[in-house]
């Protein structure tokens, strides 16, 4: 039995196909194989990819039809006989430490479950060549391993992982499978699912292609309905003080565009957090209501959002609750053993 499984998923990309499996081949750890999923029915050309390289660790699954991202990625988050998993996107690549790495800072904490790497950017260009830009997803670099409990910032709205630079834990009992939902919020999704603390090791060891043509929708619509539905269920449990709304609201606003539109739409979308309102100004709703202005029909559709999806919110609702209760029992042991009292 390999130590990690690796999950390619392909979908009509035969040159970045073969860069994913370059990158892979290139690891500097090797008790790993491979499952590369094909979810384009009938494109023969990741069979043959796979053939060419003889190359035992790589095996084929053909997907009798289209699932597309979510449901293709649902596939990958079950338990398994092996220690560890990992998702390679084809349009990404990794650095040959990658796995070393990770599994490096997984054997320094065996009770954490997910594990990621910080991701250098690249442009495609118009030859289908990839430009570095320069930046990477988070502005650390350097340092060892850091450790976030459940209630950053970050994932009120979003998540703090990369599915593509990703290393989880297989544990029996674990399911991180999510609903049908868009896949530009499958991360923010499945984030209210892992058990925290989640650790981030700053040095970028993948990079994370931004392609010229990308499955995520372009509804804005949709975003800004998904954006609420995120801030709503987050809220609605957080027991962080008034001054760290504050501060949130304040980072917010400061952010461009700014971000306060999903807070102020999440009061609308759910009364129990009405109470975000008193740290708005009248610029935060001038925001909003020139939205509906130029989107009528948005607002009637947020109104439907709870009924029409009722299924993302009680899976939002339940998982994020459970989060905030995870996070409590947390800070109690921290007290404790701050206290000198002992476990």
């Amino acid at each position: 039995m390999a130590t990690v499984r690796i999950y390619l998923p392909t979908y009509r990309r035969h040159g970045m196909l073969g860069r994913a499996l370059a990158s892979l081949r290139a690891q500097t750890f090797t008790d790993w194989i491979c499952e590369v999923h094909n979810d384009a029915p009938g494109d023969p050309e990741p069979a043959r990819q796979v053939r060419a390289l003889g190359d035992p660790r790589f095996t084929l699954v053909e997907h009798a039809a289209n699932l597309g991202g979510t449901a293709t990625f649902n596939l990958f988050f079950q338990p398994i006989a092996e220690p560890f998993y990992s998702i390679h996107e084809d349009d990404n690549w990794w650095a040959p430490e990658f796995l070393a790495t990770l599994l490096a800072a997984a054997a320094a904490r065996p009770e954490v479950v997910v594990f990621w790497s910080n991701m250098h950017l690249a442009e495609e260009q118009a030859d289908g060549s990839f430009r570095p830009t320069g930046r990477t997803v988070w502005p650390e670099t350097n340092g060892g391993p850091r450790s976030f409990p459940w209630g950053q910032r970050q994932q009120a709205c979003g998540a703090l992982h990369s599915i593509g630079a990703a290393l989880f834990r297989s544990r029996p009992g674990d399911d991180f499978r999510i609903p049908a939902v868009p896949i530009g919020v499958i991360e923010p999704f499945r984030e209210r699912l892992f058990p925290h603390p989640i650790v981030l090791v700053p040095q970028p060891l993948a990079t994370f292609a931004v392609t010229r043509q990308t499955a995520r929708s372009r509804d804005a619509g949709e975003w800004a309905e998904m954006q609420a539905m995120l801030a709503a269920t987050f809220f609605a449990g957080a027991t962080w003080s008034e001054d760290e709304v504050a501060a949130f609201w304040a980072q917010s606003r400061a952010q461009r565009p700014p971000a306060t539109t999903a807070l102020l739409l999440a009061t609308l979308a759910q009364p129990a957090v009405r109470s975000l309102r008193r740290h708005a100004r009248a610029a935060d709703w001038w925001i909003v209501l020139r939205g509906w202005v130029r989107r009528p029909g948005f607002f009637f559709r947020l109104r439907r959002s709870r009924r029409r999806h009722a299924d993302w919110w009680r899976f939002l609702e339940t998982h994020t609750a459970a989060r905030w209760r995870e996070s409590a029992a947390g800070d109690e042991i921290k007290t404790v053993n701050d206290a000198g009292i002992p476990r």
